[in-house]
């Protein structure tokens, strides 16, 4: 009898070949299609049943595969309760007792009578495939659960597209959960009577009292709290929250560019876009309140430029110790490639076969010059080994001489070694750590007094392009040697005469070294025939139709009058543009001559570079820069590139220019004689571009003589303290977390309860877990979970400085620190769908206990809400959804309004909670953090942090202390064992 349904026809005869499967054509669904049998084995069901009947121990391996519903037909599901009721107390399910049992509920007629339940029996060849037999019902009812999910999906889509009201994303996440419900198997009723419920919450409560009291949670690494809690119990949400105690903060009054112009720290909200350190826009996707009483310094750079910042503001810099080494990428050595190829394949030869020796003579022949004056180094390194007789030719005679012979192989390993180290090569450090405004303080100067930190230079400003009403070049020549009340400039080259009619602007030669500059002549109107006489003329405006007054008196009796021309600018009526004009005169006025632009732009008698110009596309920016540059710069032999104007405005905005194109710069005033005191000072710019700047020919030559880049970092020449002022911190979407402040436009850079109780989960407990961080990098979050775990402070870490014993705490805790069941996540501006979606694949993948967000105010909302509190709403209340989806808690980390700070005591409570009132309602615990020692550096509790649990739904209410170990990102148990 068949089990499957997937029969293959058979052939004719045993000699008969198997018939090939025929090729999937791709064809529209037909109603055939739709009106197929569910897949489903009816054999496969009474063999199931059958073993069932015969064997209890095929009970015991059928209960773990199959559910009721997982049956086809109804009286099969009745028969599989009756035998789990008898099985379920204790007695015998056999042919009698299951008849009886079915007879006694009435349901003995549903499944055919007594003599069905003999087919059951008579149908199954042995009770010890039963578990086999199952898993072909099983794998039968998941493919119908897979049909029934893709009909709902189907629905949706249909239902989406005909403007059913849902939102895209709703769709798409309920497409999602259809199909996570079919793997997950979670096909219940949407109630169940509180009957059913009693006896397993009964349970619950016998299995603890079994235990002793003792925790059935997910542990959190703290004794008391975890007595009070009994664990983290799957499907709750907990919230910590506490105010921003490592804040990364910048003063309040600090510039900030934007892809549209400048704001300050203070005024910058969640929303706004600044630009990031690759020069791409970013979104600023957080925002704290403003900070007060924080230790702030000043951070002055080699540029001139002073930042203030807080202690824990962090920064990426490379060190002088990791400056010495050049990254992987461009590392050069000092011989030829060729060279290098050759010596790899003689160092193997040499190792595969039996050494000999050799003459360096030998040597060098085989490896050409470039050698030679190294591999009398390397012999003396490795020391001869003997000798060996040359001859040589000389006069016509034959001579013979001993040299000294060294072992070919030794030679040729020593000489590789030394050829492979690169130029300049020096110890291995890390590159580009990220450390706070404290650690630079503490490492500003090397030793020697050189400093010690540098920043690298922004990427060039990637901005769209602009529609600018005079071309960037043009302004360039203009704002450099061009009349600040005219359209007239001054210049001994006429080349650049030429770029600017490239531009497609009109030049005119007045004399000596004077220029004019003119928009681009109109188009002409076309000739036409006059609509009197039928002569063909050229009229001065598009509406007039004869050729002159004498036609014009008989016009009205040949044709209609035609209408006045429009503004091509406004589009409104052009009467009064005059003859052969085409804009009205308001839009002749702004824009119809170059004057008239220039005046437009606010830059006639005012020079200085246009805010639209400023945060053009690069590519225009570039095309400024070189009109600048062209009339007022100077290329120096070294490279390094001048501008120098007596306008202070404008040599601001011709260093913010240079600035946004990725170019440190620098800038020095002399006193020159001017006819004004205004005028008497001269600004000078200095950098040092790597791509050509100029376009005019002659100062090309000179820009291109440079050879090298040196400037491509700025230094920190001095930290120092400073009285503390209003801070505050963005968090941007940026994937390193980057953003530009101040007018220098400097990179800069944007939690550690939560983290303990991942430790505490996946670490000391081997349970996986979770961390999704929209704060930290991976990078960051594992050197915290090393300094918490090995003990080694986190600016140790950072700064690479680490002492033996350091390492000896790191080897001894990195073996079990990589078997930790540990996952990280930092997609940047991750919003709650794709933390939903990755939640639900880890739950199937790896069983996972725990689940981190850190933190909850730089999640995305799942729709477009109308305000703030709103979206954290919905992104608290899908959190909770979550955890009971998932069946495991989820903490959530939260930030703190300003209320503890109006406080005496500064004791945080729920109303503090930041932007939603719903955060606290969809809790099932929430933890406020507090410090003593961050308000008040001389209390007697310094080191200690009290977690507050404020709300707890199962449960009392209390206080933990425990210690406060910042410096290894950590807190610790104080409860006496």
């Amino acid at each position: 009898m068949s089990i499957s349904e997937d029969v293959r026809p058979a052939g004719d005869g045993p000699d008969d070949e198997p018939h090939p499967r025929p090729p999937r054509q791709q064809h529209e669904p037909s109603a055939a299609d739709f009106e197929r049998t569910p897949p489903q084995d009816v054999a496969a069901e009474q063999c199931v049943l059958g073993g069932m009947l015969l064997s209890k121990d095929a009970i015991a391996d059928v209960v773990e595969i199959l559910k009721t519903n997982d049956f086809y037909q109804p009286k099969h599901g009745i028969v599989f309760d009756a035998i789990l009721d008898l099985y379920g107390r204790g007695e015998p399910a056999d042919l009698i007792t299951v008849a009886s049992a079915l007879v006694d509920s009435g349901d003995i007629g549903r499944v055919g009578g007594a003599g069905y339940l003999h087919t059951l029996v008579s149908a199954v060849p042995t009770a010890a495939n039963a578990a086999y037999y199952a898993r072909i019902v099983a794998d039968r009812a998941m493919l119908r659960r897979l049909i029934e999910a893709g009909t709902r999906v189907t629905q949706l889509g249909y239902g989406a597209a005909a403007g059913a009201g849902r939102d895209i994303d709703d769709v798409i996440d309920m497409a999602q959960q259809a199909v996570y419900d079919v793997t997950e198997r979670r096909v219940s009723e949407d109630f169940a009577p509180l009957n059913e419920l009693l006896q397993p919450t009964l349970d619950e409560i016998e299995a603890i009292g079994a235990n002793g009291g003792v925790m059935t949670g997910v542990p959190t690494g703290f004794t008391d709290l975890d007595n009070l809690l009994n664990g983290l119990h799957p499907g709750q949400l907990i919230i910590v929250a506490g105010r921003p105690g490592l804040g990364k903060a910048l003063a309040l009054d600090t510039p900030l560019p934007t892809p549209d112009g400048w704001t300050t720290m203070g005024e910058v909200q969640v929303g706004d876009r600044l630009i990031g350190a690759d020069g791409r826009p970013t979104r600023v996707v957080a925002a704290t309140e403003v900070m007060q009483d924080r230790p702030c310094y000043e951070v002055e750079f080699s540029d001139g430029t002073v930042i203030v910042a807080d202690a824990q503001h962090q920064w990426r810099t490379s060190t002088r110790a990791s400056r010495r080494q050049r990254s992987e990428g461009n590392r050069s050595l000092r011989w030829s490639m060729e060279g290098m190829h050759r010596l790899r394949q003689a160092r193997a030869a040499a190792e595969q076969g039996p050494d000999q020796w050799v003459a360096l003579s030998a040597v060098t022949a085989d490896f050409g010059a470039e050698f030679r004056h190294v591999l009398h180094t390397v012999a003396g390194a490795v020391g001869s080994a003997g000798s060996v007789t040359r001859t040589y030719q000389r006069g016509g005679r034959s001579w013979s001489r001993a040299v000294p012979a060294y072992s070919r192989q030794a030679v040729l390993s020593a000489l590789h070694d030394r050829a492979v180290v690169p130029i300049d090569d020096g110890q291995t450090v890390r590159h580009r750590e990220v450390v706070t405004t404290e650690e630079i303080a503490a490492s500003v100067r090397c030793p020697d007094g050189r400093p010690n930190h540098a920043i690298a230079v922004a990427g060039p400003a990637e901005l769209p392009e602009r529609e600018l009403p005079i071309p960037a070049y043009t302004l360039g020549i203009w704002l450099g040697d061009g009349d600040s009340a005219g359209n007239r400039y001054t210049s001994a080259d006429p080349e650049i005469a030429e770029y600017v009619r490239d531009e497609g602007m009109q030049v005119t030669a007045l004399g000596g070294l004077r220029y004019s500059i003119k928009l681009p002549a109109p188009a002409a109107i076309p000739n036409r025939s006059c609509a009197v006489c039928g002569r063909e003329f050229r009229p001065k405006a598009s509406n007039v139709r004869t050729c002159g007054r004498s036609c014009d008196g008989r016009a009205r009796f040949v044709s209609a009058a035609e209408p006045e021309p429009n503004c091509p600018d406004c589009g409104g009526p052009a009467t009064g543009a005059g003859a052969g004009r085409r804009q009205c005169r308001d839009c002749r006025a702004r824009s119809g001559s170059f004057t008239a632009r220039l005046r437009s732009l606010g830059v006639y008698d005012d020079k200085h570079i246009p805010r639209d110009y400023l945060r053009a596309s690069e590519r225009q920016r570039r095309a400024l820069l070189a009109g600048l540059l062209d009339s007022d710069g100077y290329a120096m032999p070294s490279g390094t590139v001048q501008f120098a104007v007596t306008c202070r405005r404008l040599a601001y905005d011709v260093r913010e220019l240079v600035l946004s194109l990725g170019y440190q710069v620098s800038m020095s005033t002399k006193r020159v004689d001017g006819r004004r005191e205004a005028s008497s000072i001269c600004y000078m710019l200095t950098f040092t571009p790597a791509e050509p700047v100029f376009r005019l020919r002659r100062k090309l030559v000179r820009q291109r003589g440079a050879t090298r880049v040196t400037t491509r970092r700025r230094y920190v020449v001095d930290v120092r303290p400073v009285a503390s002022v209003p801070v505050r911190c963005v968090q941007v979407d940026s994937a390193d977390h980057m953003y530009l402040a101040s007018e220098s436009w400097i990179p800069t850079h944007n939690s550690t309860v939560a983290m303990d109780f991942a430790r505490a989960c996946s670490i000391k407990n081997n349970m996986a877990s979770v961390i999704f961080s929209l704060e930290m990098s991976k990078v960051e979050i594992v050197m915290r979970l090393l300094s918490a775990e090995a003990r080694v402070p986190l600016h140790t870490l950072r700064s690479g400085q680490l002492s033996d014993d350091d390492w000896t705490k790191l080897a001894r805790r990195m073996g079990e620190i990589s078997e930790a069941p540990l996952f990280c996540d930092d997609t940047p501006n991750m919003n709650l769908m794709e933390v939903r979606s990755k939640a639900r694949r880890l739950k199937q993948r790896h069983d996972i206990k725990l689940i981190v967000v850190d933190y909850l105010q730089l999640m995305s909302g799942p729709k477009r809400a109308e305000s703030r509190q709103q979206e954290v709403a919905e992104l608290s209340r899908g959190l909770k959804l979550l955890a009971k989806e998932v069946d495991c808690p989820v903490i959530a980390a939260c930030q703190l309004n300003r209320g503890p700070e109006q406080r005496t005591d500064k004791r945080p409570q729920l109303s503090d909670l930041r932007e939603s009132g719903s955060i606290e309602q969809d809790a099932d615990v929430v933890l406020l953090l507090h410090r003593e020692d961050y308000y008040d550096k001389e209390t007697p509790r310094a080191g200690e942090a009290d977690f507050i649990v404020a709300k707890h739904r199962n449960g009392p209410t209390d206080t933990i202390t425990v210690a406060a170990q910042l410096h290894l990102s950590r807190f610790v148990d104080m409860a006496v064992s």
